[in-house]
C-alpha cells in the first residue's frame, strides 16, 4: 500500500510541477523574489562543518514561533534551516545568524535523498504541519524525524496521513486534545504534550511611548463594523461606575478611522488619535497607526479582541494573552477555535454572547486585577518541556 501511495503521490507531484512551477517561478521573478530554484533542485549547496540538526519551517510565521527552540539548539549544535517561501528565506537569513539557511528541495524522493547525502543531518525537526510525503518518508529511513508544535490535520485519519504520521519518531504537541486524536494512529510513547510554542513570543517587551495618564483602559483590538458601536455602548454604561475610564479603539483596518470617528461623535465622546498624541486624555483614543497594537496590550486593564462579534471568525488572541491579561471575545471565533481552546485551558479567556455579557465580563476584569495570569510561569514550563524533549534526541 505504501508503494502505491508513493507512486500516486509522485505522479501527482510531477504533473503539478510541470504545470505550476513555471508559472510560480515567473510570478515570483516579476515581484523581485529569488525563489532559489537551484537550491530546490539540490544543484546548489552550502558547506557545513559538522552533521547539523535540520529544522524545517515553511513560513515566516513558523520561523518566528520556533525561534526560541532554534536559538536553543543553535547554541550547542550546528543548525540547518530549510524554508519554502522567499520571504521566509530572507527573514531567516536576517534573524538566524548562527544557522545555515537553504530552500527546501522539491518533494521528489531523489532530491530529498540527494539533500540528505550532502548535508548529512543527524535529525530532522518539522514545525507545525509540513507533512510532505517524501520529506518525511525518505528522511525517516536514515534519521529520526520529530514534529514540534504539531498542527493536526482535519482529515488526519485518511490513508495518506495515517501512513505518513507513523514514520515520525516523536510528536511534541500543543494540547491534550491533539494527543488523544494522535493516539489513534501512533504509539502513545511517541507523544508528549508541552504546550503552544506561540506562547513563547516576546512581542510585548518592545517599549512604546504611551501615557495612560492615570486612566483605566479598555482596549478593543482588531475591531470590525459593528463592533466599535457595541463596545462604545458598553463603555458608556461602564463610564458611570468608572469616571476615569478610557477606551482605546484599534480597528483591524486603519482606513476605517474616519468611519469610526463619526460613530464616536454620535455618542458625544471626546477623542484623540494615536498619530497625534501619545497621551490618553480623552474618552476614546483611536489607534490609527500600524504595527503597535501587540505592544499596547500590556497597558490595558481589560482587553476585547475583535472579529468575534462581527462574523469574521476572530484574530490572534495570543498577543494579548502574552500581556498577562485575560482576554474577552465574542462567540464568532471559528477561525481561531484551536487558539481559543488552548486559552480556555489556561483560564485566560472570557467568551460572551451579547452586549450584556460583554459589559459583565469587562466589569469583572476591571474589579478584579488579580485575574491576571502568570504568563512567565506558563512560558517557562513550555520552554523547559521543549528543551527536555529536544535534548533527548540531539
Amino acid at each position: 500500500m505504501v508503494h502505491l501511495i508513493r507512486f500516486l503521490y509522485g505522479l501527482t507531484l510531477a504533473f503539478l510541477f510541470l504545470i505550476f512551477v513555471p508559472i510560480w517561478y515567473v510570478l515570483n521573478k516579476k515581484k523581485g523574489y529569488d525563489v532559489g530554484l537551484l537550491e530546490r533542485l539540490v544543484l546548489k549547496v552550502k558547506d557545513l562543518q559538522t552533521k547539523p540538526v535540520w529544522i524545517h519551517c515553511a513560513s515566516t510565521g513558523e520561523l518566528k514561533t520556533a525561534m526560541p527552540i532554534i536559538n536553543y539548539i543553535s547554541s550547542k549544535e550546528e543548525v540547518l534551516i530549510t524554508v519554502f517561501s522567499p520571504r521566509s528565506y530572507d527573514f531567516a537569513l536576517k534573524n538566524l545568524k548562527n544557522a545555515v539557511v537553504v530552500f527546501l528541495p522539491f518533494d521528489f524522493s531523489f532530491l530529498i535523498k540527494r539533500f540528505i547525502k550532502h548535508y548529512k543531518p543527524k535529525i530532522l525537526i518539522i514545525e507545525e504541519a509540513e507533512f510532505w510525503f517524501n520529506l518525511v518518508y525518505v528522511s525517516s529511513k536514515s534519521i529520526p524525524v520529530l514534529s514540534i508544535n504539531t498542527k493536526i490535520p482535519k482529515n488526519v485519519e485518511n490513508l495518506y496521513y495515517r501512513t505518513l504520521l507513523k514514520r515520525f519518531s516523536k510528536f511534541i504537541l500543543r494540547n491534550q486534545k491533539d494527543a488523544e486524536v494522535l493516539k489513534k494512529i501512533v504509539e502513545e510513547e511517541k507523544i508528549t504534550v508541552c504546550g503552544n510554542l506561540k506562547l513563547l513570543s516576546q512581542v510585548n517587551e518592545k517599549n512604546i511611548d504611551l501615557d495612560k495618564n492615570g486612566k483605566k483602559i479598555i482596549l478593543a483590538g482588531s475591531t470590525h463594523n459593528p463592533e466599535e458601536n457595541v463596545i462604545l455602548e458598553v463603555f458608556l454604561l461602564l463610564k458611570q461606575s468608572f469616571p476615569d475610564l478610557s477606551l482605546v479603539l484599534a480597528p483591524r483596518h486603519t482606513e476605517r478611522v474616519d468611519e469610526i470617528l463619526e460613530i464616536v461623535k454620535k455618542h458625544n465622546l471626546s477623542y484623540s488619535l494615536r498619530s497625534k498624541t501619545n497621551k490618553i486624555d480623552t474618552d476614546v483614543y483611536i489607534v490609527d497607526t500600524l504595527g503597535e497594537l501587540a505592544y499596547m496590550y500590556r497597558f490595558a486593564d481589560a482587553i476585547f479582541i475583535g472579529g468575534t462579534i462581527a462574523n469574521v471568525g476572530g484574530h490572534n488572541i495570543f498577543e494579548a494573552i502574552l500581556s498577562g491579561k485575560k482576554v474577552i471575545i465574542g462567540s464568532n471565533y471559528h477561525k481561531i477555535k484551536d487558539l481559543v481552546e488552548e486559552a480556555e485551558k489556561l483560564n485566560a479567556i472570557f467568551i460572551v454572547k451579547d452586549k450584556n455579557q460583554l459589559k459583565e465580563a469587562i466589569l469583572k476584569v476591571l474589579n478584579n486585577p488579580n485575574l491576571e495570569i502568570d504568563i512567565r510561569k506558563i512560558q517557562s514550563d513550555i520552554y523547559e518541556c521543549y528543551k527536555k524533549e529536544v535534548d533527548r534526541w540531539i
